[in-house]
């Protein structure tokens, strides 16, 4: 049963990856034009080899950023690597800083009305979705 389910999912997954991309491509997907537009570096309207070529360099780019910050910051030992304890150290840093965002009046406590100002009016910080599609987000966190 466990194996049927497997090979079912490992047989949809590229269906679904194909499908999602020829969505984001047509400017079906609520994000498409604006995706197209972002990434469209020479305004025909789709996204070549080229343009996506280049969107993946910058993002690989911008993700060694945040992971030399990252580093730079919690690293400790300075061995170029985080372990446990200092990514504990980082997962408790981020949330002191969601924390200190939403106690507004700095008393070390949140109120009812201060977690509803943080929320967006919106119910809630995030649905669950991948990668910010679809998040609401509260005060503190990255839009």
């Amino acid at each position: 049963m466990l194996t049927k389910l497997k090979l079912a999912l490992l047989l949809a997954a590229p269906l679904v990856a194909g499908a999602t991309t020829y969505a984001v491509a047509q400017g079906d997907a609520p994000a498409g034009k604006a995706t197209i537009q972002k990434l469209d570096q020479n305004g025909d309207g789709t996204i070549d080899d080229a343009e996506r070529a280049q969107a993946k360099a910058a993002f690989a780019a911008k993700r060694a950023a945040r992971h030399q910050q990252a580093l730079a910051t919690y690293d400790a030992n300075k061995d170029g690597t985080l372990d446990a304890t200092e990514r504990q150290a980082m997962r408790d840093g981020r949330l002191a800083k969601r924390f200190a965002a939403l106690d507004q009046n700095g008393d070390g406590a949140i109120s009812l009305a201060e977690f509803k100002a943080g929320a967006g009016g919106k119910g809630g910080f995030h649905r669950h979705a991948r990668h910010g599609h679809g998040r609401t987000h509260g005060a503190g966190m990255k839009p």
